[in-house]
């Protein structure tokens, strides 16, 4: 049986994962009515460049007997998922920008694009999965989960299906979703400084923002590996969301920049 606590958790992640994003769309199209292509255009690119790119990249890799060794080193490992991320990520939010938004390299739209980046790799990340997770918690509670899935999925597929909703405490379907709120702002952090690199005309802004996406995801990463407590993770990146918001709201000050 999934408990009662472990399925509300997991309600409390859904809207936070999916009704955050949307709320803070709405919030920054109405008090800069002209965003909206902007967070359109951060949401393809991180579909293109992370779900179309580097996930398929990371899954052809992982069925390599060379790479399933190097993945047993788990720091060197966190780090090649961290630099990946980072560079795949930046890179795209760099194009994204030079190609589609050179014309509103502005604060309102690099706020915007991050919202659009963070609130699609949400919604699709941990949104989507969690409304399957609550599908299946009320389906394993009410004993029809064998029989609906007979057939479809292999009986293995099954076991780990409920294995993983009534063995995780409840606690880490709670965190998911606050990890996502964190992760927004950090997202958005990312894209102003990426918009940095195209304003000034200097990479030197691009290289930091996947060095810092790097830092980010390649400690959390490697914890995760390690079976480290996830109140120790989700600290690490609490901390790092709260440096996030500080930058966003000086960005201004810290490049003297003149906006329209």
């Amino acid at each position: 049986m999934v408990s009662n606590l472990k399925i509300i958790f997991m309600c409390i992640t859904l809207i936070l994962s999916l009704g955050f994003p949307v709320l803070l769309a709405v919030v920054v199209v109405k008090k800069h009515s002209v965003v909206l292509k902007s967070i359109l255009i951060g949401a393809l690119v991180f579909f293109i460049f992370q779900i179309v790119l580097r996930i398929p990249m990371l899954q052809i890799l992982s069925k390599q007997s060379y790479f399933v060794e190097f993945s047993k080193h788990y720091l060197m490992y966190s780090i090649f998922l961290g630099l990946t991320a980072g560079i795949f990520k930046e890179v795209g939010r760099y194009i994204g920008f030079k190609g589609f938004l050179k014309d509103r390299l502005n604060y309102k739209n690099g706020l915007a694009y991050g919202v659009g980046h963070g609130g699609i790799e949400s919604i699709l990340i941990v949104g989507l999965s969690y409304i399957n997770n609550i599908v299946y918690a009320f389906l394993i509670n009410f004993g029809i989960l064998d029989v609906l899935l007979k057939g479809k999925v292999s009986p293995d597929m099954i076991r780990a299906i409920k294995s993983a909703l009534v063995e995780t405490p409840a606690s880490a379907f709670l965190l998911a979703g606050f990890e996502r709120v964190f992760t927004m702002a950090i997202q958005i952090a990312l894209s102003l400084l990426v918009l940095v690199a195209l304003k000034k005309g200097k990479l030197f802004y691009l290289v930091l923002a996947i060095l810092l996406h790097t830092i980010i995801d390649a400690p959390a990463a490697y914890m995760s590996l390690l079976k480290v407590n996830m109140f120790a993770i989700e600290l690490v990146v609490l901390l790092w969301a709260v440096l996030s918001l500080v930058y966003i709201m000086r960005w201004k000050d810290i490049y003297k920049m003149q906006e329209s």
